[in-house]
């Protein structure tokens, strides 16, 4: 059946590829929408200059599967929470008010809420009432700023979950922490959010998943959520992302091993009509996501591979766009990557590279997995050859030595090889994350905090430990983060 595909592929071989027949020009098939501008520099450069203060002077930045055990427990509450008085003092609605003057958002949470909400154990839509509101979020982009509503919701006062309603759209069910709530059918959506990090009620299928928040301390005293560390139920962790052994799970020596790759990877969703010709992008982002290197939270990057898929940050933004500005830094050269001076700015690990081929070769996405001591930049990426036979590959391959121009794929077949295909020569572009930059500097930047904000989470942001940053700003374990607050990041 591999083979059958191999045959049948050979026609889309002919318009798109992340590797494809030289000379057929840039010709794709339609690409998902951009879903957001393309937040690049103006500035095209031609040259390597030296670092720009922009980059060396860094703001803030900002996924979880495993938590990293601090050394000592966090017992604090997420920045935007309020006293318990205050809470108590006031209703749901007001609640509501108190997370649209957080969000600031032009077209307010109470302006989007539906007046009927899908319970799926009643199968049946119910009013909205009491405080449980369902907010369409459907028209709201970037996606990332959906996060930011769930956060404002949670230290406002309620249970936010996003989900999908029955035509596919995007909404927000938000169930308030009251006595009422808990004891009445919207319950087990309060109960099933503290269960776990990834805990959602049953029976409802249309909930996506999302970060969740640690409890504001009036929610525990009321006995209206458990008293946990702050950073558990974020599933904050803060380790440096291997990305060379995330890598190694993708590596594929014949033609045969790399379709299978392609269709675990699975981003067109059926499993079978993927190939190595096109996976270049989903490949990065499989790689990257197992490394654990996205920013915590919700954003369209976590609806998966195919948000990779075929992009063109000149054109739709992706995959840059995808992402909070705050949270990378974008460099653009003209000069192409086989002549590049890399001395003028070495490449990193967790770098992530979209290469120009102009009309007479192929556009490529690759990331960089690991640099060793002799210099030598790699990545793990996909290969197509088109002579002495059809062949294709995901090789852990040497992109450049920092050390031998001579040596490298970018220096030779990739710029070189008019056959089987060239990248690079039509410029390139790199993309590296904020904290990343921020380490690879050894400088302490300065952020200001946000909506559900803790240590621990900021720690996930930047990936320092949340010690360090306690002890750099002269913090306590148990002192709380305010929203706007300056911090020290070391």
């Amino acid at each position: 059946m591999l083979w059958r595909w191999l045959a049948g592929g050979m026609i889309l071989f002919l318009v798109v590829s992340c590797s494809p027949l030289p000379g057929q020009g840039e010709a794709v098939p339609a690409s998902p929408a951009a879903t957001a501008s393309p937040s690049l520099p103006e500035v095209v450069l031609t040259s390597t200059p030296p670092l720009p203060e922009e980059i060396l002077a860094i703001v803030p930045a900002s996924q979880p599967v495993q938590t990293e055990e601090p050394q000592m427990k966090f017992w604090q509450e997420p920045a935007g929470c309020r006293p318990s008085e205050e809470q108590w003092g006031e209703t749901p609605n007001e609640w509501l008010a108190y997370a649209d003057s957080l969000l600031g958002w032009t077209r307010p949470l109470a302006k989007r809420a539906l007046p009927r909400i899908w319970h799926p154990q009643k199968k049946e839509t119910l009013p909205s009432r009491d405080g449980v509101y369902a907010f369409d979020v459907s028209d709201v982009r970037p996606r990332y700023l959906i996060q930011q509503a769930l956060n404002a919701l949670h230290v406002a006062g309620f249970a936010a979950w996003l989900r999908r309603d029955s035509q596919g759209a995007l909404e927000i069910l938000s169930v308030p922490l009251t006595p009422q709530t808990l004891g009445g059918v919207w319950g087990e959506y309060l109960q099933a959010y503290w269960l776990s990090p990834v805990s959602s009620p049953s029976g409802d299928e249309r909930i996506i998943p999302t970060m969740k928040l640690t409890p504001c301390r009036w929610m525990t005293e009321s006995g209206m959520a458990p008293n946990v560390p702050a950073g558990t139920m974020e599933q904050a962790h803060w380790e440096l992302p291997d990305w060379a052994e995330a890598a190694n799970a993708y590596l594929a020596e014949t033609s045969e091993q790399a379709y299978r790759v392609a269709f675990r990877i699975n981003w067109l969703g059926d499993g079978e009509n993927e190939g190595p010709r096109t996976m270049c992008g989903p490949l990065a982002w499989s790689i990257l996501y197992d490394a654990q290197s996205f920013p915590p939270g919700y954003g369209e990057w976590s609806e998966g591979p195919k948000t990779f898929w075929l992009p063109k940050p000149s054109v739709n933004g992706r995959p840059w766009s995808l992402f909070p500005s705050e949270t990378y830094l974008v460099r653009r050269f003209n000069e192409p990557a086989g002549t590049f001076d890399f001395s003028q700015f070495p490449l990193a690990a967790g770098d992530v590279l979209y290469l120009y081929g102009k009309g007479d070769g192929f556009d490529h996405v690759a990331l960089v997995t690991e640099v060793d001591e002799q210099g030598n930049v790699y990545s793990v990426t996909n290969r197509v050859w088109v002579e002495p036979e059809l062949r294709f590959a995901i090789q852990r391959m040497v992109l450049y030595n920092a050390h031998d121009p001579t040596v490298g794929i970018l220096r030779n077949e990739w710029a070189k090889d008019r056959i089987n295909g060239r990248t690079g020569h039509g410029g390139f572009e790199m993309f590296r994350w904020r904290w990343r930059q921020k380490q690879l500097n050894g400088q302490t930047v300065q952020i200001a905090v946000e909506v559900g904000d803790t240590l621990p989470l900021l720690a996930m942001k930047w990936h320092t430990p949340p010690e360090q940053i306690a002890a750099a700003n002269g913090l306590t374990n148990d002192t709380s983060l305010t929203v706007g607050m300056t911090v020290q990041i070391p």
